[in-house]
């Protein structure tokens, strides 16, 4: 009997997950990290410090679009490796920061860069390899996010212990390349037709759980282009949801660490950070695996409310039992920040028109992701506190959740026939 050969697309899926486990969580949940060392040390504010982080988020907001159209169009796998060097050598530069000004001019090559070689090009090679199962082969690229957090949040905790924030930065620099580019190089591919495949569940016509549910195919396309939607209300919907969304999650995973640091102090925060993290690997997988048999919109619905819900108990996080029970519901719900975005546009979208309306959208998350460490930290600055900044991410997260949803409903009347 011949033996199944395994999909190439999963080889994809694994060097995925090389991808966001090493280049997203240096950006995103671990960032802050850093702020105490570095702020002492160059005399600047919490705000001083977000800015430079703010600074690589803000350009997604003019260059997604470009991006995805480049990637759509050119060599994605060079321009992902080309992208991971430079990456890798400008997060080494802030090292060498003596002044503020140093970090934010190392955060606008780093924007370039991680926009070249993170979400936008995993999201795409997904989205291209994957028809069916696309919600768990997702789940599972972006879980890398949580490996990666967990792993290396103890590790940066230790090495700035021992060597200090500048040398932590770069032996992070080296790990990154190491790790990232060989796994772009050797196993990443553009699409299926780069190796003369089709996507997975290309040639299964079977009626799934979720259309029986009356939710469409992942590759359901629409009946107008993406130019056209712009005047739809299902599209500013969507727009609203991805820029809350942003919001919420720069917000939370930029000005965790260091709120719960000044409560309970750097070895609490690192437990924490780890918690949520390896918790936020299983609650990706169950995002995904609820996206296929479910549906987009119970998936959605899963992930905002365990997400909104985990601000409140980070309101009570003096006492160090609820940041536990805060870091199990914020790690089931952290994949709307990155599996459910890609999921919801494939979904309103299809797969014809998916490189042009997610660089859209994402343009859109950008903006968010630039606002929500600033606004937060500047929260913190004016006040002293916290207090206000969760509850205002709590709102805005059931502001994301009825944004997406009620723009996957309205998409519908305009599916292709």
């Amino acid at each position: 009997m011949k033996k199944k050969k395994i999909f190439y697309g999963w080889y994809v899926v694994l060097g995925c997950l090389l991808i966001t486990c090493t280049i997203i969580p240096p950006i995103m949940a671990l960032s802050n990290k850093f702020l105490i060392q570095v702020t002492n040390d160059l005399g600047i504010s919490h705000s001083g410090f977000t800015l430079a982080n703010t600074i690589l988020q803000g350009l997604g907001i003019i260059l997604s679009p470009m991006v995805s159209s480049k990637l759509a169009k050119g060599d994605l796998r060079k321009i992902q490796c080309i992208s991971i060097i430079g990456f890798s050598l400008s997060y080494a530069s802030y090292s060498l920061a003596q002044s503020a000004i140093h970090l934010y001019i190392s955060s606008l090559f780093i924007g370039v860069f991680y926009l070249n070689c993170a979400i936008i090009p995993v999201s795409m090679m997904i989205t291209n390899w994957f028809e069916k199962k696309r919600g768990l082969a997702m789940s599972i690229a972006m879980a890398g996010i949580g490996v990666g957090g967990t792993i290396f949040s103890p590790v940066i905790t230790m090495l700035l212990n021992h060597f200090g924030w500048r040398h932590t930065y770069q032996i992070m620099a080296l790990l990154i390349l190491i790790i990232a580019l060989p796994a772009a190089f050797f196993l990443l591919r553009k699409s299926p037709a780069d190796l003369g495949l089709e996507p997975y569940g290309h040639d299964t016509s079977a009626v799934t759980s979720s259309e029986k549910a009356g939710t469409s195919k992942p590759n359901a396309d629409l009946s107008i282009d993406v130019s056209a939607s712009w005047g739809k209300c299902f599209f500013w919907l969507l727009i609203i949801g991805m820029f809350a969304n942003g919001l919420i999650n720069s917000g939370s995973l930029g000005q965790f660490p260091p709120a719960i640091e000044e409560m309970h102090g750097a070895e609490v925060q690192a437990l924490i950070i780890s918690m949520y993290s390896l918790i936020g690997i299983f609650g990706k997988i169950v995002l995904g695996w609820l996206n296929d048999r479910f549906g987009i919109i119970a998936s959605t619905a899963f992930g905002c409310i365990t997400f909104a819900v985990s601000f409140i108990f980070m309101l009570l996080g003096e006492n160090v039992t609820m940041l536990y029970i805060m870091a199990i519901l914020f790690g089931l719900g952290d994949a709307i920040g990155t599996v459910t975005p890609p999921l919801i546009t494939s979904a309103v979208f299809g797969t014809k028109n998916y490189g042009q309306a997610y660089g859209i959208a994402n343009s859109f998350t950008q903006i968010g992701l630039t606002l929500g460490s600033l606004l937060v930290a500047g929260i913190y600055d004016a006040s002293g506190a916290y207090r206000n900044a969760w509850i205002l991410l709590a709102i805005l997260t059931i502001v994301t959740l009825i944004g997406w949803v009620g723009s996957y409903i309205l998409s519908r009347k305009y599916v292709e026939k």
